[in-house]
């Protein structure tokens, strides 16, 4: 079995994915990953745009590991660790829709189709999601619509190595005065 774990561009390809097919939209450019590099906006005032942004989360969850070992040939065991990655997306949505396209998104993070689709990359919603957040921007003498929500998701991490079985051991103890003596050789 190899290793579960997602990339960063993995995860935003699924969030924008999942968000594009939420709103009906085929246009890649109406949901966005990241920023625009030549300034903001960069598109025009009546368009409806979606950016959404990936980050990571901790919190002390995400610090437990648990590490277990199994047999694998005669030399090695395998060491699995599980984990969770805790994630932060939030979308910010411009536009004339960009209310309605926030809570259509938020609103659909709790049906059926989304937890299946989120699972088969291992990903979970933690549901606790805030309301969408409605902050107008002044750009270039102009108010633009805009609203921003996040939501967390918890990612499941799987890792697998293998590590050497000890093949042999040499006991001794140490006296006050630095002199050792060999105890026990133990040879697997």
């Amino acid at each position: 079995m190899a290793d579960t774990v997602l990339t960063e561009t993995q995860i935003e390809d699924l969030f924008q994915s999942w968000t594009s097919q939420v709103l009906g939209v085929t246009d890649p450019s109406a949901v966005r990953i990241g920023w625009p590099m030549d300034g903001s906006p960069a598109w025009e005032i009546g368009s409806d745009v979606c950016f959404i942004l990936v980050s990571y989360a901790d919190s002390p969850y995400t610090r437990q590991i648990q590490t277990d070992y199994a047999p694998l040939d005669d030399a090695n065991a395998q060491v699995n660790q599980t984990y969770t990655v805790g994630l932060r997306v939030s979308w910010t949505f411009y536009g004339p829709n960009a209310f309605s396209h926030a809570d259509l998104v938020r609103s659909a993070l709790y049906l059926d189709s989304t937890t299946q689709t989120l699972a088969s990359s291992n990903v979970a919603l933690v549901t606790d999601v805030p309301m969408p957040l409605r902050a107008p921007e002044l750009f270039d003498g102009q108010w633009w619509d805009r609203v921003t929500f996040w939501a967390q998701f918890n990612e499941l991490v799987m890792r697998q190595s293998s590590v050497p079985y000890i093949g042999s051991a040499t006991i001794s103890v140490e006296d006050d005065q630095g002199d050792s003596e060999v105890v026990q050789v133990v040879e697997g």
